[in-house]
């Protein structure tokens, strides 16, 4: 097996039923010109795959929307601090003297996406936003200034964020405060997301290593049949050995991830069996229980529960 394979470079895509319900839900949220919906979840589960994913689906469906994603980050870890205006001249890479005024950078934002808009013949733009609780609660006062003025320029602004289930803590904040219409504007709408739940959602996801799909700039061989031909030929799937991957990860699960294994420990898992296994294809090829758990050890599956744990006490 090629150590550049995609399988372990991670440069590929399973479209599992949790992120084609994503990809559904946030591109109906698009359709309708809702302002903002909030997907949560335990770390490693998916977030930003799914999140990813919308950075593709959302231009092909939309040809008239301007998309683009943002990571957020608030070096000052002060709610009232806020930098996001700052991290979006940055990602747009406008260069601006140092002592520009706050206002004029503001302006000077808007007016950018005002043109990636118009580029795309838009009058909607899609923001995605991973790790939104990350922003200070200063940062969504800013957000909403940007939603006001773009507005004003009958450009709707579409929030979508992927965040980690603290959100909840800064929705409670704003409830508390005079600050409910940022809920009314990013907040009103939150779904969580969930990792692997049990031994069928396993074996779809398993199922999906086995079956001829399209995976972005790879051939559309299944990579079992890529990675294993002649076991494949003989009848070899990956799904088979769901139960047993199942079982001894939900061995080493704890707290909040009983019953929601991550799907990066699943693939961490998937690819060490395929790499270990491409040098064992045969007609005949089985899957020994030690392979499994020395799989799921390379992981660090225990590790990261473990620390986890710790950190939650």
């Amino acid at each position: 097996m090629d150590f550049e394979h995609p399988i372990l470079s991670k440069e590929y895509r399973l479209m599992t039923p949790t992120l084609m319900a994503v990809v559904q839900n946030a591109c109906f949220k698009v359709m309708m010109r809702k302002t903002g919906i909030v997907f949560t979840g335990e770390p490693r589960i998916g977030k930003t795959r799914c999140c990813e994913a919308l950075m593709d689906e959302i231009p092909k469906r939309f040809r008239h929307v301007y998309a683009f994603m943002m990571p957020a980050s608030n070096k000052d870890k002060d709610v009232h601090r806020a930098s996001i205006i700052h991290q979006l001249i940055d990602l747009e890479e406008i260069k601006l003297p140092p002592r520009t005024p706050f206002i004029q950078r503001q302006a000077i934002l808007v007016e950018r996406l005002k043109l990636r808009a118009a580029s795309a013949n838009a009058n909607q733009i899609v923001m995605l936003i991973d790790e939104l609780q990350r922003l200070s609660s200063a940062d969504f006062q800013q957000l909403a200034d940007i939603y006001n003025k773009l507005r004003g320029y009958r450009i709707t602004l579409t929030v979508i964020s992927f965040a980690m289930p603290s959100i909840e803590g800064k929705i409670i904040e704003f409830l508390q405060s005079d600050d409910r219409h940022i809920i009314g504007r990013f907040l009103s709408e939150v779904k969580p997301l969930y990792g692997v739940t049990n031994k069928m959602s396993l074996a779809t996801i398993l199922s999906l290593y086995d079956t001829d799909q399209p995976f972005p700039d790879i051939s559309s061989d299944s990579f079992t049949k890529d990675v294993l031909p002649i076991a494949y030929a003989n009848g070899f799937r990956l799904e088979d050995l769901s139960d047993d991957i199942w079982r001894e990860m939900s061995k080493l699960a704890v707290g909040k991830y009983v019953g929601n294994l991550p799907m990066e420990h699943v693939t961490q898992t998937v690819a060490y069996l395929f790499l270990i296994l491409s040098h064992q294809d045969n007609a005949r090829l089985t899957v020994p229980a030690d392979l499994i758990h020395e799989a799921i050890a390379e992981s660090n599956f225990k590790e990261f529960c473990r620390s986890i744990t710790t950190g939650d006490k």
